[in-house]
């Protein structure tokens, strides 16, 4: 039994590492254009729509995950994320690649991702936040070390063989570690020992009624607006600076790295302080980041800035999760997080179309930043002032 829930972990992490590789669009960016010529916008859009069926997929794979299993979720999520990735090889439309990286990629991903996130809470609910943190770090880390190899293969082979090959092996590791998967033999148990629970247990209707969903999900939004601004553009804008196309790829690799690290000392602190405390905390650091982004002068500034914001970016992904479990309860956790991440899909399909959209019409990222930074800061307010426990409340 001890094996097997650490083994659900180990199992989680791999696949996210696979699926967390949507955040090296930036190194595909520039190979693109060049290649066919398209606007950063244009290109840019791609990344945008897998985000955004990612995130309306994960509701989706939330009852799937609840009538057949969270292995055959997980493999039908890999064969799709492999299919999107090898059909956006053979692009030479806009339309084409949005249709297989963009939409095939996106219904894997948020096929994927559910089933290991909401096995870890069952099988660690007095660890949410830790737990969380911990297998989603795969997601935020995978593009730390794939973006320079990626790179580095798109300089020998171009970035159509790079793709092909790429999806192939993603969908390989995620059916193979999707087998993995699986819930405790009685998930009521999984609340004994002492963990604290929830008041009662929300079903996707009652959570919508409340007003500390639309709080989640509105604030959810305005990070990911202001996050996936950078993760999207970042080694573009180095680029930009100045920076060789080694050097900016890197910039990926170190925000990558701490967006992974943010992910599980997020969610520790999470466990520790609660989540409310930790959210305003990072929405007003990330806030502060990208103002101060706009004036990195040089590679070192921008590297910690990058270090910086990836950290805030990943912490974000450990507390929402928890936060909705401890709100709602864990017998429709998978549904009802789904449901909250459609905010984080929303923001993320904003986010990069925004960014190219005001580069190709300003020619400088400075007033996106600015722009994302302001939204950041209002989005802890919204926190601060706004999200409380419904248990409590109705208490």
């Amino acid at each position: 039994m001890s094996k097997r829930k650490y083994m659900v972990i180990v199992s989680g992490v791999m696949i996210m590492l696979c699926l967390g590789v949507a955040y090296s669009w930036g190194v595909f960016l520039l190979p693109i254009e060049q290649d066919l010529g398209w606007g950063r916008a244009q290109i840019s859009l791609a990344v945008s729509i897998l985000l955004l069926v990612f995130s309306a997929f994960m509701s989706i794979g939330g009852i799937c995950e609840k009538k057949y299993g969270p292995r055959l979720t997980a493999t039908i999520g890999g064969l799709f994320v492999a299919a999107g990735w090898i059909g956006a090889s053979f692009s030479q439309s806009p339309l084409w690649l949005y249709s297989f990286y963009g939409i095939l990629g996106g219904i894997g991903t948020g096929l994927g991702y559910i089933p290991s996130v909401s096995c870890g809470i069952k099988w660690f609910p007095g660890k949410k936040g830790l737990v969380t943190g911990i297998i989603i770090f795969g997601f935020g880390f995978g593009a730390a070390f794939l973006s320079p190899v990626m790179s580095h293969l798109i300089n020998i082979y171009g970035w159509r063989t790079t793709m092909l090959f790429s999806g192939a092996a993603f969908g390989a590791v995620i059916t193979l570690f999707a087998q993995f998967l699986s819930a405790p033999l009685c998930e009521l148990t999984a609340g004994k020992a002492g963990q604290q629970t929830p008041e009662r247990s929300y079903s996707p209707k009652e959570m919508l009624r409340t007003c500390s969903f639309r709080v989640l999900f509105v604030t959810y939004f305005l990070a990911m607006v202001a996050g996936m601004m950078t993760i999207g553009h970042v080694v573009a804008f180095a680029r930009g600076q100045g920076l060789s196309a080694i050097q900016g790829a890197f910039a990926l690799t170190i925000l990558s790295v701490f967006n992974g690290l943010g992910r599980v000392i997020t969610g520790y602190l999470s466990d520790l302080w609660g989540g409310h405390k930790t959210l305003v905390l990072l929405f007003f650091m990330i806030g502060g980041g990208m103002f101060l982004l706009v004036h990195a002068g040089g590679i070192v500034s921008l590297y910690l800035l990058a270090a910086f914001i990836g950290l805030c970016f990943g912490g974000f992904l450990a507390v929402y999760p928890p936060l909705t479990a401890d709100y709602y309860g864990k017998q429709n956790f998978s549904i009802n997080y789904g449901l909250v991440f459609i905010g984080y899909g929303s923001g993320c399909f904003l986010g990069p179309v925004l960014g190219g959209l005001v580069f190709d019409f300003f020619h400088s990222y400075r007033f996106a930043f600015y722009s994302s930074g302001a939204l950041a800061l209002l989005g802890g307010a919204v926190v601060w002032f706004l999200l409380k426990n419904p248990s409590e409340k109705a208490a």
